[in-house]
């Protein structure tokens, strides 16, 4: 049975999926969250969090962190919704204005356009109907005072994934802010990450995720599954943390390249939850129904990947320890096969030695025959990019062209990639200088942190 038959069944079979309940706990040292969704005749779901807190912060509950709680609710439901796509969607815990029952619709179908293109789901707007009690008002926030942690320096919380980007954004942000990190699920990378960025204990907040044993239960079982945007989990969860800790702002590390759709000429983007698009809906959303004063913007959004990548590579202290790779993760490895590991090391070929990015990956990746399909995907002659976080196809042909000529220029015979690039590529087609110059406007830098971004690139 084809994914799209399956779709449809499940709808038919399972029609509708409820938004049952939250409840919270605000403990000495964590806020600890449940959720409880339900696919009516199949299975009922209770992930959690945990997210740790200043045990020297003393914080009550109120209504601005409990609809962040129920916000994260309704962002966590999509990798439970998913399983059999439910045409009715019930919120019974909290209310909606129609505005906001709009905007939940666009993260669902704009942040599952992955899932959908890749099941060979076809979907229009009837695809989800949320049902919910409607607020009376279209905006029911309620300020309560966020102190921040005072000071002459800004408090900035830094979500940290282990690869390249955020520590970049560690490193911009070290002398002049007051540095928190914030990890989900902590693995060896992004712990090496904190402690090379020399973070004190007591500025990492953790958040445990957990999954529910029936979502995972189910996967295996064949009912449906894919990508979801876990940046918009990021979002919610990152303001909650800040919010709780008294921290005043959020600085993700989301590039101008996530903006790029992954399949040319659709709206179909991998990254969607860390494009602009997304960023923007964000900020404006949080303001005008949860307004708890914590600023989230992408400290890196105005940048290219392969300006990132030269910022990156003069900070050698993280070359060892920085992992992309998503196969690797739980072995705290670069698997050298997968599109993320052909991606950086063609980004970062330009500004590191090929010695020096061979011992980062252990094996030459330009050598590698097995890679060609992925690299035709990164370089746009396949119009489908990777469904993985990389740069754009520009930026790529521009990184190889870079690299090409440095080999030229210094004698050395081309491996595999490279030859195979050097027979298909146009001389001058791309100037890496127009990346590296690349300052996008399309940002919501606050002013003291576009003027240190300014200042150290």
């Amino acid at each position: 049975m084809t994914n799209y038959n399956k779709y449809l069944l499940f709808r038919e079979k399972y029609p509708d999926f409820i938004f049952e309940d939250y409840n919270f706990s605000i403990n000495k040292s964590t806020i600890d969250i449940e959720f409880h969704f339900i696919i009516s005749g199949l299975a009922e779901f209770k992930p959690s969090w945990s997210i740790s807190k200043n045990d020297l912060i003393n914080i009550e509950k109120n209504e601005i962190i409990d609809t962040l709680v129920f916000s994260l609710g309704m962002v966590e439901l999509i990798s439970y919704w998913k399983i059999t796509c439910s045409p009715n969607v019930h919120i019974k815990c909290g209310m909606l204005s129609q505005a906001q029952a709009m905007w939940w619709k666009k993260l669902y179908r704009k942040g599952l356009g992955e899932f959908f293109y890749l099941n060979n789901i076809s979907v229009d707007d009837d695809f989800m109907k949320i049902i919910h009690q409607s607020s009376l008002v279209d905006s029911d926030s309620k300020l309560v005072e966020h102190k921040g942690t005072g000071g002459s320096k800004p408090s900035v919380l830094i979500p940290i994934g282990g690869g390249k980007d955020s520590v970049t954004t560690l490193e911009i942000l070290r002398d002049d802010t007051k540095r928190f990190c914030y990890i989900i699920n902590p693995r060896q990378a992004t712990i090496d990450s904190v402690n090379v960025g020399k973070i004190p204990r007591d500025n990492v907040i953790v958040a445990k995720r957990t999954l529910d044993h029936n979502m995972l239960r189910l996967n295996k079982e064949g009912f449906l599954n894919g990508h979801t945007p876990f940046s918009a989990l990021v979002a919610f969860s990152s303001v909650i943390a800040a919010y709780i800790n008294n921290i005043e702002y959020v600085a993700l590390s989301n590039e101008a390249s996530a903006n790029e759709s992954t399949v040319s000429d659709t709206d179909v983007n991998h990254q969607y939850s860390k494009s602009y698009e997304f960023e923007l809906d964000f900020i404006n959303y949080e303001a005008k129904y949860i307004n708890s004063q914590v600023k989230y913007f992408s400290l890196l959004r105005p940048l290219t990947e392969l300006k990132i990548a030269q910022l990156f590579s003069k900070l050698t202290s993280y070359h060892d320890i920085f992992r992309s790779c998503n196969s690797g993760s739980k072995s705290d490895s670069w698997c050298g096969m997968c599109p993320k590991c052909l991606f950086v090391y063609i980004i970062l070929s330009p500004f590191i030695s090929r010695t020096d990015i061979i011992g980062i990956f252990n094996k030459d990746l330009l050598d590698d025959r097995s890679l060609k399909e992925t690299f035709d995907k990164l370089i746009g002659i396949i119009p489908e990019k990777p469904f993985e976080c990389v740069g754009s196809r520009g930026e790529v042909n521009a990184a190889l062209h870079e690299t090409l000529q440095q080999y030229k220029d210094k004698k050395q015979p081309l491996p595999y990639l490279l030859e195979y690039y050097n027979k298909i590529y146009k001389a001058g087609e791309y100037d890496i200088n127009s990346y590296l110059t690349y300052f996008d406007s399309n940002n919501s830098i606050p002013e003291p942190f576009y003027d240190i971004l300014k200042s150290k690139i």
